[in-house]
């Protein structure tokens, strides 16, 4: 992960204190356009609310010249399903290349609060884009077990990515 202020010193996302389900990944996928082209698709809530699974709306709730993400998000774990209310702050943004996000999401079975990290690096055949986080699960949806959470986000993960690669289809 590329070094910035925000993350001096540290090699990962800080988990949140508290109680509850502490959920920590890290992976990475080639999307095929520039970074730039990347870079623009996530700053604008339209392209973004497409690639993002479940998303029923996402608007700008900027706070203090920080770039804030809110979206009513659908999301399941097997037959525990709810809407859930999710926020993201950009915390900070170094365009092209890396974002540190702080986030949570509030719903009907339980919520959550994190940080994440995304880097995107130019390679052959578009960017790659980079990923950790650190999420802290509380409520009865952390009581589910921590296999099908893992397995939950992942697949959210691919699936977000996969709607990505959709969205930089059209740039």
């Amino acid at each position: 992960m590329i070094e910035t202020p925000l993350r001096a010193g540290r090699e990962e996302p800080t988990m949140p204190d508290g109680r509850g389900y502490r959920m920590r990944g890290a992976g990475s996928t080639v999307v095929a356009i520039s970074p730039q082209a990347l870079w623009e698709i996530v700053m604008d809530e339209q392209r973004l609310a497409a690639a993002i699974p479940g998303a029923e709306t996402l608007h700008r709730a900027d706070r203090d010249e920080i770039r804030v993400y809110a979206a009513d998000v659908g999301i399941g774990v097997g037959k525990i399903k709810g809407t859930y209310r999710v926020s993201a702050a950009f915390a900070e943004t170094i365009a092209p290349s890396s974002l540190v996000l702080f986030g949570g999401a509030e719903g009907p079975f339980g919520n959550s609060t994190g940080e994440g990290w995304v880097d995107f690096r130019p390679v052959e055949g578009g960017t790659e884009v980079s990923y950790a986080y650190a999420i802290l699960i509380s409520g009865f949806v952390a009581r589910v077990g921590g296999r099908l959470l893992d397995a939950a986000a992942n697949t959210l993960i691919d699936k977000f990515f996969a709607r990505l690669a959709k969205a930089a289809a059209t740039v």
